[in-house]
């Protein structure tokens, strides 16, 4: 399974924040695309930081800064309506799924070498 807690994180800040942008990624199929680009900022953000400080504190910056920043739009005084929760559970299921090919097709490639 792809999705550790990171990409939940963004995921349901995401739900909360930005629920134009998941629908419109879910409708390109390019939302795994981003959630991985997240992932990827993330650890070279905590690469750069953990000389300078614990790497749970690395981590808690990395999510503060990328995967969930306080201040999103949901903070705001027009909030976003949140996608509901029927929306966020074909969401998860669809990831799920996505990440499931991911995993086989990585498995397969493995297995050539």
């Amino acid at each position: 399974m792809f999705m550790d807690s990171y990409y939940k994180i963004h995921l349901n800040w995401m739900f909360d924040n930005q629920p134009h942008l998941v629908r419109q990624l879910m409708r390109s199929n390019k939302l795994k695309d981003h959630l991985d680009q997240k992932e990827q900022a993330a650890v070279d953000l905590v690469a750069g930081l953990k000389e300078k400080m614990s790497l749970p504190e690395a981590w808690e910056i990395a999510t503060q800064q990328i995967y969930a920043p306080p201040d999103g739009p949901a903070m705001s005084d027009s909030p976003p309506k949140p996608l509901d929760w029927r929306e966020r559970k074909a969401i998860y299921s669809y990831l799920e799924k996505a990440g499931d090919r991911a995993d086989l097709e990585e498995s397969r490639e493995a297995q050539k070498h």
